[in-house]
């Protein structure tokens, strides 16, 4: 069977990199192409040719196009006008590649790239959308609920949360969505541990997302504020990307402002906008995860297989991983005073931090590994 991968990368994150994993599962049973709108994330490339996984870059770009990447909403819409025909050109060359390599699958994952599958002559493939996201019927726009409607065949969902959002939303039959959970493989996991200043002993605490209002970051910095007025000796460690626009830029200002008015720079060390964050999920102890929307988290995931317990919030497919206080610790939503207890509950109750882990490592090593993951997509292809 011949799979299209269609991107439009802009970052390397987790919903890339399991996307890159996912492509090589595949390879070993199907002839796979990842077809890549510009190719102006090296580090994605570099990853796809490392694995030699076929790629091919429709329209090369040393930066993608950008629509919404100024506060200045006029601006934004200028960029608007200015990409419709960079769009046609786009969705020609696109179209084209797919027609030349006779794909049966293509295998999106937003409307940016479906888009691109509008008007396809001699349509032979299926589409299926992987949803990697929370997908509630609210977080679907006019424009998206058209694309997906029209030109949808089946729905992949990395958590339940998301298969029950997408039939709710009224985008699909239940017989036309399937749940493939995200896949992991421990022993394949980078071995280096980061060095981490620890002199005094202190614990470790992981927040890894990028810099976006909906990962919570503004929430871990209001937790490590309290653990410091409790005089809880501690280290926040924030690994995540800043992404293109100023969106993400202004919010990752902001968390500095706030690092600076809650006095907290020895408390709290930032990596940004590194790719290979592994060795600091071994140097720590704890992750926290106070995010407001997700699919399937896949920091979750490799917490888990490194045995970290996991703090977080019960938001899209976090609660298909976590059952509280057997697998993980779930608070109410953003609740900064569960967290600390939560925090302060793991740092001193041993036998419940080695329960909770061990667990965890034993739900991922059962259920979220990569045979289940490649047997649950190749009986979705063979659907009808």
């Amino acid at each position: 069977m011949k799979i299209i991968f269609l991107e439009m990368v802009q970052d390397f994150g987790g919903a890339r990199i399991s996307t890159v994993e996912l492509a090589e599962r595949l390879s070993s049973d199907h002839e796979v192409l990842i077809l890549d709108t510009y190719g102006s994330c090296k580090p994605f490339v570099n990853t796809v040719n490392d694995k030699k996984i076929n790629l091919n870059i429709a329209m090369p770009r040393q930066a993608p196009f950008i629509i919404n990447g100024s506060a200045n909403k006029l601006n934004n819409l200028l960029n608007l006008v200015k990409f419709f025909p960079h769009w046609i050109k786009l969705r020609s060359k696109v179209q084209k590649i797919i027609s030349e390599f006779d794909a049966d699958q293509v295998i999106i994952n937003n409307s940016k790239v479906l888009s691109l599958l509008f008007l396809f002559r001699n349509k032979k493939f299926k589409t299926i959308l992987f949803a990697r996201g929370w997908f509630l019927p609210d977080q679907i726009n006019f424009k998206d609920r058209f694309l997906y409607k029209l030109l949808v065949d089946k729905y992949v969902c990395v958590a339940e949360a998301t298969r029950q959002a997408i039939f709710a939303g009224k985008l699909a039959a239940l017989e036309n969505i399937y749940v493939v959970h995200n896949a992991i493989n421990p022993d394949e996991l980078p071995h280096a541990v980061e060095e981490i200043d620890n002199a005094d002993g202190s614990l470790k605490i992981l927040h890894s997302g990028g810099f976006l209002p909906d990962k919570g970051i503004h929430i871990s910095i209001e937790v490590a504020k309290v653990l410091k007025l409790k005089g809880f000796r501690f280290k926040l460690i924030i690994t995540g990307l800043i992404y293109k626009g100023a969106a993400s830029s202004n919010y990752y200002k902001h968390i500095l402002n706030l690092i600076k008015e809650y006095a907290l720079d020895d408390q709290v060390l930032i990596i940004e906008n590194n790719p290979n964050v592994i060795p600091y999920f071994r140097a720590c102890d704890i992750l926290i995860h106070p995010s407001s929307t997700e699919g399937l988290p896949r920091v979750i995931m490799e917490s888990m297989a490194l045995k970290k317990p996991v703090i977080a919030n019960a938001v899209g497919g976090v609660t298909d991983y976590i059952l509280h206080k057997f697998t993980g610790l779930i608070t109410n939503f953003n609740s900064v005073d569960e967290y600390v207890n939560y925090i302060e509950l793991l740092a001193k109750d041993k036998e419940l931090y080695n329960f909770l882990t061990d667990n965890a490592f034993k739900l991922i090593k059962s259920s979220f590994n990569e045979d289940i993951q490649k047997d649950s997509f190749n009986n979705i292809f063979k659907t009808k």
